[in-house]
This record gives C-alpha cells, structure tokens and sequence, in this order.
C-alpha cells in the first residue's frame, strides 16, 4: 500500500477511510484493514475507522479482533448503532448468544430513537 501524506489529520483520516470502503466494498478485506490502520495512526480516536475495521475482520473471519474493534468504536461513540448491531452478529458467529441478542438489541433501539 502507497503511504499518503494528507495534510490535516481529520481529512487524511477520512480520506483513508473512504478508501478502506471502496476497497471492502470490492471485496480486499486486507487492503481495507491496511487503510484503517493507517487511518487511525493519523486519527486514532475515528470510530467510523474502527467500525469499519471490525466489518472487514468480521469478513475475513476474525471475530475476535472484530469485536475489539466495535469496543473501541463504541468507546468512542456509545450510539454507533451499526457497530452495535455488527458487534452482536460477529458474537453471534462465535456463540456469545446471550451477548449478541443484547447488542442487537442496544441497536435497535438506538436506530429507533428509544
């Protein structure tokens, strides 16, 4: 991966992130994680970069990282509801049921306003 030298963190950062998307939108989970990491050494507090890290370790089946993932985007951002409804299906793939139906559950209700 070609290194970027963005000037503003926050721009530099959400530009990576809008990157990481295209490419797990393609299907390069790898190459979107890459741009993550890179993002969040520019922003390291960016819970949309954390989000969408867990969707692409989620997708390259490693649910373990994904849920540190959604933790830490949800450490910086309590209502992210995607990264609740995402964090309880990676628990779900690993049979933390219980743990999964109360994440669905924080984000429905936040995704319904309750």
């Amino acid at each position: 991966m070609q290194k970027y030298d963005f000037t503003g963190a926050s721009n530099g950062a959400d530009c990576l992130v809008r990157q990481a998307r295209e490419k797990s939108m393609h299907g390069d989970h790898t190459a979107a994680v890459e741009y993550l990491m890179e993002a969040v050494d520019i922003e390291p507090k960016h819970p949309e970069a954390f989000a969408l890290m867990g969707d692409c370790c989620d997708y390259l089946g490693q649910h373990e990282q994904a849920i540190a993932n959604y933790d830490r985007a949800l450490e910086l951002d309590p209502y992210h509801a995607d990264a609740w409804f995402n964090k309880g299906m990676s628990l779900r793939s690993i049979g933390r049921n219980i743990e999964a139906v109360q994440c669905i559950e924080k984000s429905i209700e936040l995704y319904c306003g309750r």
